[in-house]
């Protein structure tokens, strides 16, 4: 019987005296579609760093069922896309360039792969394909055959995400963690990345979590949802969450967010207007 893809328990970040996440648990099973909810400063990026092994926390994280310091070994089976990802227009690699450096785990993934296979986790990995037909075939799942030998610092933001997909999927990972990939997207862009999001997921099996501010986009394209604001107040199913009102409370709790936020400028000018 397969582990959970991933299983969290009792997470908790600090900084001194200041609390980013408190107690998080949840599990994902494999060819899940997990979407994190939540508004900035919620714990998100945080989260996500903590299972990447990116930042130290205490509790218990397992991925491919290899808990804490054990799960390096398996960490390159995971594709992760960071929130932000800036390119100088000037810089001289190519889409194949940048695609072909996500190769460059494929060494290690072989050595680690029989890791995978001791609990129910297959990499499907073909030997056969040259590195020239590995790179193809990660153009094609993200649409960017076009774009090959276009410089990556004049993508679009669109092409840009697309590509930075694709250099994660040319290395077959077994589940992808995307923090925030629709921010700053146009509408078209958006709905290109949607529909790969959910053919990957749907055809191929791939098990995706990813971050987001919109709950109504989750709500299309995400399996299960999780809204998070230091502590998980929701982890569930779609229907689940209309039962739940989420909608109403999400609302409410972004508002709250809003009004918070707005209230401290408030306070931070009329200081900066009583001393100036």
């Amino acid at each position: 019987m397969k582990v959970p893809i991933l299983s969290i328990r009792d997470l908790s970040v600090r900084y001194g005296s200041t609390t980013i996440l408190e107690n998080v648990s949840m599990d994902v099973e494999q060819g899940d579609m997990l979407g994190i909810l939540g508004p900035n400063g919620a714990g998100k990026t945080t989260l996500f760093n903590s299972i990447l092994m990116l930042q130290e926390h205490e509790g218990m994280v397992s991925i491919f069922g290899y808990s804490n310091g054990a799960r390096k070994y398996v960490l390159p089976f995971i594709g992760y896309l960071p929130q932000r990802f800036s390119i100088d227009q000037n810089f001289p690699a190519t889409v194949e360039d940048l695609i072909f450096t996500g190769l460059i785990s494929i060494r290690y993934m072989k050595k680690n792969a029989h890791l995978l296979e001791r609990n129910g986790y297959r990499w499907s990995y073909d030997p056969r394909l040259s590195n020239r037909e590995r790179i193809d075939e990660a153009l094609s799942m993200v649409g960017l055959e076009y774009a090959r030998r276009k410089r990556i610092g004049m993508l679009s933001g669109g092409e840009l995400q697309r590509a930075l997909i694709a250099k994660i999927l040319v290395s077959k990972p077994l589940m992808l963690i995307l923090d925030e990939p629709f921010t700053a997207l146009d509408q078209d862009a958006q709905i290109k990345l949607f529909n790969i999001l959910k053919a990957l997921n749907e055809e191929i099996g791939i098990t995706i979590i990813l971050a987001a501010h919109d709950l109504m986009l989750l709500m299309k394209l995400a399996k299960h949802i999780a809204c998070i604001d230091k502590r998980i107040f929701f982890h569930g199913s779609k229907d689940e969450c209309l039962t739940t009102d989420l909608v109403r409370l999400y609302s409410e709790h972004a508002m709250h967010i809003h009004m918070r936020d707005h209230e401290s400028i408030g306070n931070t000018r009329r200081a900066s207007s009583s001393t100036g």
